[in-house]
């Protein structure tokens, strides 16, 4: 693990790397530092999904409508939430609010700002057509830190699916 001083505090830094299995899928497979972790799919309808880490079940749950997500853990119990995912957008969990803040195009990436409004972290979609995604975000316990990598591969799946529905019903569409 490489110490990084972030901040002005020392962060043990923990990469995390999703990468769809079979690209047409919506299977992901997740490492932490090229070790495996665990996988997760991304179903028809993008209403969430679930995972296992370190021998706990958890749910990531979507509403719909509101843009709301949800962190579940195998008893039901509600872990974290986040408020609408838009270009700013907030988790909160334990008490605790974390703030996120999309800083590239197209929802390719969103930093996530420390108490003073600095960043500390990120999550940034990459790789061939957009099939993988990494997360560095230090302070963060892994199962947060897989929930927010998971929200954000829902909610681009989420905008493309509308943008194809809207594009059904135009002129020429």
């Amino acid at each position: 693990m490489a110490w990084v001083l972030r901040a002005g505090r020392w962060w043990g830094e923990v990469m995390l790397h999703a990468k769809r299995s079979n690209p047409p899928s919506q299977k992901y497979e997740l490492t932490e530092d090229g070790r495996a972790l665990t996988t997760f799919s991304l179903g028809r309808g993008g209403t969430g999904t679930r995972f296992t880490l370190h021998g706990v079940d958890h749910l990531v749950r979507s509403h719909r409508f509101s843009g709301v997500y949800e962190l579940l853990d195998a008893d039901g119990t509600v872990v974290a939430t986040t408020d609408r995912v838009r270009r700013s957008w907030s988790m909160t969990c334990s008490g605790r609010v974390v703030t996120f803040r999309r800083t590239a195009a197209a929802d390719r990436e969103y930093t996530m700002l420390g108490g003073d409004g600095e960043p500390v972290g990120t999550i940034r979609r990459t790789g061939h057509i957009r099939s993988e995604a990494t997360a560095d975000l230090p302070g963060l316990e892994p199962a947060l830190q897989v929930f927010v990598l998971v929200v954000v591969l829902l909610r681009r799946r989420r905008k493309r699916g509308a943008a194809g529905v809207r594009s059904a019903f135009l002129p020429g569409g």
